[in-house]
């Protein structure tokens, strides 16, 4: 077992179909339900999961993993196959990482407004401000987001490039009823870009 990783298991007293597996790492921000392999595309857990025979229904709740097993299987074996596949999963790189919950944790509730400046303080402008720029919100209309990019990033040759492959990439990631992310930049007025345009 991974260090640090503690996975306990609990079978349900009133119904010994279902057991109950804790996790002390975030599996699922909110509540997904699964009833067979047909509707798992996107949670590759639920998906491997439901390659063990016998299984009929996986939830992921947080921390927490609920198991429903046909009447017929033994959880002695079952319990086993699940921690295993909870290890190999909490390995990957599709495991939520501690930084990716605490982020889906702050934009639960949010207005989209309120999602993009969340991004823009805590995931964009960290990244830009390397190359001594900065972007600032001007609007959410339509779901278009409107910015203006400043310091190095104004004027700069790789601007497009880091609005489409890394805010508007980001943007769309977490927030995903945006459709585009528009640059209302006067690039021309750029004074220090951090990469001069080919002319």
């Amino acid at each position: 077992m991974m260090d640090g990783l503690t996975i306990n298991s609990e079978v349900d007293r009133r119904n010994p179909c279902i057991c109950r597996f804790t996790v002390n790492r975030t599996l699922h921000i909110g509540t997904a339900t699964f009833d067979n392999k047909d509707g798992t595309e996107g949670f590759l857990l639920a998906q491997k999961l439901f390659e063990i025979e016998g299984i009929t229904r996986v939830q992921l709740i947080g921390h927490l993993l609920v198991v429903s097993k046909a009447q017929e299987q033994d959880w002695r074996v079952l319990i086993e196959q699940v921690k295993e596949i909870l290890e190999a999963f909490l390995v990957s790189s599709f495991a939520l990482s501690k930084e990716q919950v605490e982020d889906r944790m702050m934009l639960i509730g949010r207005g989209t407004k309120e999602k993009i400046q969340y991004l823009l303080a805590h995931k964009i402008n960290p990244g830009v401000a390397e190359h001594a720029g900065f972007v600032e919100l001007i609007d959410v209309r339509d779901n278009n987001v409107y910015i203006r990019l400043g310091g190095g990033c104004q004027g700069c040759g790789a601007a497009d490039f880091t609005l489409r492959q890394g805010i508007e990439a980001i943007i769309k990631k977490e927030v995903p009823e945006i459709l585009q992310v528009l640059d209302v930049t006067d690039h021309a007025a750029g004074m220090n870009p951090y990469y001069r345009p080919v002319k």
